[in-house]
């Protein structure tokens, strides 16, 4: 112990917050959730709408709702729900979070988009840092049983890779489950291992935004 008195200030410097909420009675909106995804699926896949097949995305293979549609203005009831039951109150639990104060000043427009990823899809590492986007999440509606303990998985990349010489690890992964859903910083560089199963991984994935970039967009 030192003989000389001192004063502590301990601070954690650019913190990477992560949410995980796990939702336990949950099945009857993914069934639904399930329902509007496979008849976009059917709609898009084989037309130049499906996102996979432009240069805009990181989504490997599989099928991504069209660009120019955002999930949560679907006007299905089982959309809308889980928009205002499940998305809404987890973000601004988060925003409250990382945010304290300055939270209640935030007004979030959610933009998301579906994933379906099958045998051999996957999804290039990547972020989402726009300039207003103070969130981005991922939600699993369907989660096929995985052969080991990567397939499927989402990966975040460790930021700061020197911190590896402070006994920090290269990535942190996130089991996924139906029913999870995921909440994390924009910035935080991401991707998702390739899936062995023909069965659907099905996910809807999106970005909350401080303001709505088109004022006509209102739901």
């Amino acid at each position: 112990m030192s003989k000389f008195t001192y004063n502590n200030n301990i601070e954690i410097h650019y913190p990477i917050t992560v949410m995980e909420r796990k939702f336990n009675n949950i099945n009857r909106l993914n069934n639904k959730l399930m329902a509007v995804i496979e008849a976009l699926e059917t709609e898009y896949r084989n037309t130049n709408s499906n996102a996979v097949k432009t240069d805009q995305i990181t989504t490997q293979g599989g099928f991504q709702t069209p660009l120019n549609v955002n999930f949560f203005q679907i006007k299905e009831p089982a959309v809308q729900e889980f928009k205002k039951e499940v998305i809404l109150p987890a973000v601004n639990d988060y925003l409250k979070e990382v945010f304290k104060e300055e939270s209640q000043k935030i007004n979030p427009f959610l933009v998301g988009w579906s994933n379906i990823l099958q045998t051999g899809d996957w999804q290039r590492p990547h972020m989402h840092p726009t300039q207003t986007n103070l969130v981005s999440g991922v939600y699993y509606v369907n989660v096929p049983k995985m052969a080991d303990n990567s397939e499927g998985h989402l990966e975040f990349i460790n930021p700061m890779p020197i911190s590896i010489n402070h006994g920090f690890s290269n990535t942190s992964k996130v089991t996924p489950v139906s029913g999870k859903l995921v909440l994390f910083p924009p910035f935080y560089m991401h991707y998702v291992h390739p899936s062995k199963q023909q069965q659907k991984r099905v996910v809807i994935a999106f970005d909350v935004l401080a303001q709505n970039p088109n004022p006509q967009f209102v739901f």
